[in-house]
């Protein structure tokens, strides 16, 4: 009997020894990283009484650069993304710097400047009435030596919204192999890729989107971007959030 004892101990043995000692345990897969918001940025009470339009326009200003004098007639918001940009008006300067956010007046002349030396990229977002102009030049005043540069601009027309809301602004940094989790947003948006490749799938249908390329997210849209690509994914994204109304829910 005793020698049966040993025979078991000793195969019992060999086999520890084979597995390393402990039994082994199913290794847990790895979850991927979410995105990371860079800046946020919000315009509240805002109201929509007619149809408007969101467009949003990502501006480049070399050391230097400005704007043309110009007048806006509806409300606004600017992420500066990059450097230092300062807004000229009648009752003083303003100046932001990245992650900074700066709102010109309505209705009064205003001038955007790059007073560094280093370039300056700035993300502006407008509500306009439906099919008008975000900015309109003041007559009679020069141009600037050095003018600023629209890279990328985007409208969303008409979104159906009414009623109290605000103007977020949302910049998303992706590093490689992230991805949000799936969910759906509570108001509708306009994102542009500034860096990188996005891959976005809506409802089950992916699409990917490239460096400069733009498109819009509609409320009880199931969403999920991701960055399969090898270098970071940074997103500029404004929505229109209807009052009351959680920005992302997550599924």
């Amino acid at each position: 009997m005793k020698w049966v004892l040993s025979a078991l101990l000793v195969a019992a043995a060999l086999v520890a020894a084979c597995s390393g000692g402990a039994a082994s345990v199913a290794a847990k897969p790895a979850v991927p990283p979410l995105p990371v918001t860079k800046y946020w940025n919000m315009l509240p009470a805002q109201t929509a009484a007619a149809p408007i339009d969101l467009i949003q326009t990502i501006i480049d200003f070399a050391p230097g650069a400005a704007s043309v004098v110009h007048k806006h007639t509806s409300a606004n918001i600017a992420t500066v993304l990059q450097g230092q940009v300062s807004v000229k008006t009648p009752s003083g300067d303003k100046q932001a710097s990245a992650g900074g956010a700066l709102v010109e007046p309505i209705n009064q002349p205003v001038q955007a400047v790059n007073l560094g030396s280093g370039e300056a990229m700035v993300a502006a977002a407008f509500l306009v009435p439906h099919g008008g102009k975000p900015t309109t030049p003041v007559a009679g005043q020069p141009a600037p030596p050095t003018p600023n540069k629209t890279l990328y601009t985007f409208t969303l027309a008409s979104p159906s919204i009414s009623g109290g809301y605000s103007l977020i602004q949302q910049v998303l940094d992706f590093a490689p192999g992230s991805q949000t989790l799936k969910h759906r947003d509570g108001g509708p948006g306009v994102m542009t890729v500034i860096q990188g490749e996005l891959t976005l799938n809506v409802d089950g249908a992916e699409k990917t989107y490239q460096v400069g390329d733009s498109f819009t997210e509609a409320p009880g849209q199931t969403l999920q971007a991701f960055n399969r690509g090898s270098i970071e994914l940074i997103v500029v994204a404004a929505y229109i959030l209807p009052d009351g109304v959680q920005l992302t829910t997550n599924l």
